[in-house]
């Protein structure tokens, strides 16, 4: 086992898609968020976290039997504290914790696996590794064990990006992941141009 946990956000309040919930809209035939899971079981995680709103009863049949399901009280306080409520259930002996959007279908298990391996490389409970595709970030985002504390003290709608800039000097950069890691569905024009045009190119 990896000795790595992800914490997969599912919490968000969708407001640019109109009243509808964007992960459990269909995405070739299956809810968005159901994409998410796919890549993140098939890598050999420690500690599955997943942090809902108020759709837990939609997200529960989705998940698999490993995954710890936490509700968000106050979603609408914005993504740190989606993030605060999954750190503060880390088991304390893992490594590290990839942050994860729910939004993101095309992460792919050879991503993880990247980020893994810089992880490991550099041999460091303080490192932070952020995926790279053609030279811009994305997600997830990999968090030594060093910043689940701040990881946990987090609020407002910045998401991670304060312990990001406080981790300045251990980011690691990993080239080469694919164009998943920059791929978010946030409005109904989004899920229409999936339709259009399925292949996602790399």
């Amino acid at each position: 086992m990896s000795n790595l946990a992800a914490i997969l956000l599912a919490a968000g309040l969708s407001r640019r898609m109109r009243g509808e919930n964007k992960l459990l809209k269909p995405l070739a035939g299956r809810p968005l968020l159901s994409h998410a899971l796919e890549a993140l079981t098939a890598f050999d995680l420690a500690q599955l976290i997943v942090v809902v709103g108020r759709e837990e009863q939609g997200v529960r049949p989705l998940l698999p039997a490993f995954a710890t399901l936490l509700r968000n009280p106050s979603p609408e306080d914005g993504m740190g504290s989606s993030i605060a409520t999954g750190a503060a259930a880390l088991t304390p002996s893992l490594a590290g914790v990839f942050i994860v959007l729910g939004d993101m279908p095309y992460v792919a298990r050879a991503d993880y696996e990247r980020l893994a391996a810089a992880f490991w490389e550099a041999a460091s409970d303080a490192a932070v590794c952020v995926p790279l595709h053609r030279g811009r970030r994305g997600h997830p985002v990999l968090f030594g064990a060093a910043h689940f504390a701040a990881l946990a003290g987090l609020h407002g709608d910045q998401g991670a990006r304060r312990v990001l800039e406080s981790a300045a000097a251990n980011v690691v950069m990993v080239e080469d992941c694919s164009a998943g890691v920059l791929a978010d569905f946030d409005t109904p024009e989004s899920f229409a141009a999936h339709q259009a045009q399925p292949a996602l190119k790399t």
